[in-house]
């Protein structure tokens, strides 16, 4: 009867001890899973959050370059040959008859 008490004890012992470790597994196990969890939804929360600013700066880049289009043709037809005749005519211009070049210290000066 000493030899059943003596050979059974260490098997209870050793299944408390494999009940505790399993335990432990699923605590660590379930603990990882939580933690995979977490950071994939901060990583596609960061994704899309990029994919928003970058569809943002690709709207803003597409107005700039209309923009810039438009300030080009503007910028244009500005400065052609018409239109610096019609400044040059609005202008209060004097037309000089007579020009007399005076010179001081071997350079030129223009007096009217």
């Amino acid at each position: 009867m000493n030899n059943i008490l003596v050979s059974s004890y260490p098997t209870v012992i050793s299944s408390i001890k494999f009940n505790l470790s399993l335990k432990l597994f699923w605590i660590l196990i379930s603990a990882v899973i939580l933690s995979l969890l977490v950071i994939s939804i901060i990583q596609i929360n960061a994704y899309t959050q990029e994919i928003y600013l970058i569809r943002d700066q690709e709207t803003r880049l597409n107005q700039l370059t209309q923009e810039n289009k438009f300030l080009e043709i503007d910028y244009s037809n500005s400065y052609s040959l018409n239109n610096i005749g019609n400044y040059a005519q609005n202008q209060t211009f004097e037309k000089t008859n007579n020009t007399e070049y005076i010179r001081v210290l071997e350079s030129t000066a223009l007096a009217k």
